[in-house]
C-alpha cells in the first residue's frame, strides 16, 4: 500500500516518516527540495511537489492508495491566515481528493482548537474566533464534503500538544524538567490533552483498515494521561517536582507585566489584525504587511527610547536587586565550595534550592471530548518498544 505524506518535511510529518516506513510503502512529499534533504539523506524516496497545484498533484499523487495531510499553509510575516493562504489550504485537499486513487483514504490533522471555548477558556472575546479556528473549521467542513462527493473514505484527527523524539515541546519539557526543583502551575490529577506520535501512528495504520470506521476523531494518549503522568515521564529522577494550582504572590510580581492593562490592548489589537488578514483580499496584502512592519519597527524604536530614559527610582530598584543577587551569588560559592559543616541559618539555605516556575496554556484547558478511535493500543506501551535512535 502506497503511503503520501504531505508535509513529510515539518515535525510530526519527519517523525512519522520514521515511525511508519516499516509498515507500508511511504512517499514523503515536500514542496520544495530542501524540504527533502534531510528525508533524501536516510533513503525516503521523497517526491518534490507542490500539492496546491493541479499539475503537481496530479503527477504526484495519481498511483497513492492513502494519503496524509499534514501540512498548514501561514502567512510567513503574521504567521495567520490571509487569503493566499487559505486558497493554498483548501487547494492541497480539493487536489489530495481529486488526483488520488478512487478509493483513497484520506487523512488530515486538525487540532483542538476547533472547540473554541468548550475546551480553551478565553479563546476569543466576544465571541470572534481566530483565523487558525475558523481557517480548521472551514477546512474540515471542505474535507468531509469534497470526499463525500468523490466517494473517498476521510478521516479527521482533532490534536492539541504532540510529543516526540523529534517534537520541540518534548525536548522543552526535557529541558525544564532537568533542574533542581520545579513549581508547577496544575493540579497533577488534571486531565492533559498530549498525544505522542507514537499513538498517531498506531491509530494511522488503524484507519487503513478497510473496516474502520471514517469520521471526526479526537486523538489523545491512550488512555488518557494526567499532567503528573506527562512530567514524571519527561522529568530527571533527581528533579522534585511540587504542584501549586495557584500561583503564589512571589510570582505574581514576575507576570504581572502580562496581565497588565497595556498588555490586553495588545492582545486585542492582535485579535482584530489576524482576523482582518483573513478576509481582505490578496491585493492588499502587501500594503498591509508593510503597514505591520513600518508599525514593528516603531515599536522597537520606542521601546529602546523607554529604556534610555529610566527613572532614577528604578535605578536603585535595579541596584538593590543587583546587590541581593551578588550576595547570594556569594554564599553559593561558599557552600559549595568549603567544609561540609559550614552552618547557616535555615532562612539562608532555603534560596539555595533553586525553584523554576513552570506554567503553560494547556494548563488550563479543558479535557477534550470525543468521539476518540477505538482500540488503540497502550501508548505507555508503545513508547517502551519505541527507539530513541530512529534520527
Amino acid at each position: 500500500m502506497k503511503l503520501g505524506l504531505i508535509g513529510a518535511n515539518g515535525n510530526i510529518g519527519t517523525e512519522l516518516s520514521f515511525l511508519l516506513k516499516n509498515n507500508v510503502d511511504l512517499i514523503p512529499i515536500t514542496r520544495n527540495r530542501l524540504g527533502s534533504l534531510f528525508l533524501n539523506h536516510h533513503n525516503f524516496p521523497c517526491r518534490i511537489s507542490d500539492i496546491s497545484q493541479e499539475n503537481d498533484a496530479l503527477e504526484s499523487l495519481s498511483d497513492l492508495d492513502s494519503i496524509i495531510i499534514s501540512s498548514y499553509a501561514v502567512d510567513p510575516y503574521s504567521r495567520s491566515q490571509t487569503r493566499s493562504s487559505q486558497l493554498i489550504n483548501e487547494n492541497i485537499i480539493k487536489n489530495a481528493i481529486n488526483f488520488s486513487k478512487n478509493n483513497a483514504t484520506i487523512i488530515y490533522f486538525s487540532t483542538i482548537r476547533v472547540f473554541s471555548n468548550n475546551i480553551v477558556p478565553n479563546t476569543s472575546n466576544f465571541g470572534v474566533k481566530s483565523s487558525f479556528e475558523k481557517e480548521k473549521i472551514h477546512l474540515e467542513k471542505l474535507l468531509l464534503s469534497e470526499s463525500k462527493k468523490n466517494n473517498k473514505r476521510a478521516f479527521i484527527f482533532r490534536m492539541s500538544q504532540v510529543f516526540g523524539e523529534n517534537q520541540p515541546r518534548t525536548h522543552y519539557f526535557r529541558d525544564n524538567f532537568s533542574k533542581e526543583k520545579v513549581i508547577v502551575q496544575v493540579s497533577p490529577d488534571k486531565i492533559s490533552n498530549i498525544v505522542h506520535t507514537v499513538t498517531i501512528k498506531d491509530t494511522i495504520i488503524k484507519c487503513l483498515d478497510p473496516n474502520s470506521q471514517p469520521g471526526v476523531y479526537s486523538l489523545v494518549n491512550n488512555p488518557q494521561w494526567t499532567w503528573k503522568n506527562v512530567i514524571d515521564y519527561y522529568k530527571k529522577p533527581e528533579t522534585t517536582i511540587e504542584y501549586k494550582p495557584e500561583i503564589d504572590i512571589e510570582y505574581k510580581v514576575e507576570t504581572s507585566t502580562q496581565n497588565s492593562f497595556f498588555w490586553n490592548i495588545l492582545k486585542s489589537n492582535k485579535k482584530l489584525i489576524k482576523p482582518f488578514l483573513y478576509y481582505v483580499s490578496p491585493k492588499f496584502e502587501p500594503q498591509i504587511q508593510k503597514k505591520l512592519a513600518e508599525k514593528k519597527m516603531i515599536n522597537a524604536i520606542n521601546n529602546i527610547e523607554k529604556s534610555k530614559s529610566m527613572s532614577s527610582d528604578e535605578d536603585l530598584q535595579y541596584l538593590r536587586i543587583k546587590k541581593y543577587q551578588n550576595i547570594k551569588t556569594h554564599f553559593t560559592h561558599l557552600v559549595n565550595n568549603y567544609d561540609n559543616n559550614l552552618k547557616l541559618p535555615e532562612e539562608l539555605t532555603k534560596d539555595f534550592v533553586k525553584e523554576n516556575l513552570f506554567s503553560i496554556e494547556e494548563f488550563n484547558f479543558n479535557p477534550i471530548p470525543g468521539p476518540f478511535f477505538n482500540g488503540l493500543n497502550n501508548t505507555k506501551r508503545l513508547l517502551d518498544d519505541y527507539s530513541q535512535d530512529i534520527f
